[in-house]
């Protein structure tokens, strides 16, 4: 099972076409899960950049706060681990969560209690 703060490519069946795509786990026990672009397609967004988390991305991206999405079990346990997002980036990201309009109270509580848990 992958962990809160992780960065997986998972096959992404909610993307047109179907395609892997990066994801930051965000609860693995409900199996949900921010989805990352290269571009910032579907706002609100939130900007990671190449130079602070090169162990998982190529290039500057966007963490979109639309939705958490959640994949199923097999596509999340053949899913190819990238990194650790650090807690650093994790607390911008729940900065970010927090102000997004898109996510109900309950899923920016999820985002903030399942991010900044250490351990």
């Amino acid at each position: 099972m992958v962990a809160p703060r992780e960065v997986v490519r998972i096959f992404d069946r909610f993307t047109r076409p179907n395609k892997p795509k990066r994801h930051i786990c965000i609860c693995d026990q409900l199996q949900f899960f921010l989805r990352i672009n290269s571009e910032p397609l579907y706002r609100p967004v939130h900007r990671i950049l190449r130079a602070n988390n090169s162990s998982f991305l190529t290039h500057d991206s966007y963490v979109e706060l639309t939705q958490l999405v959640r994949h199923v079990a097999d596509d999340i346990a053949t899913a190819e681990r990238l990194g650790i997002m650090s807690m650093n980036e994790a607390r911008k990201l729940v900065a970010a969560a927090e102000k997004a309009v898109t996510l109900s109270e309950e899923h920016k509580q999820i985002i903030r209690e399942r991010l900044l848990a250490e351990g």
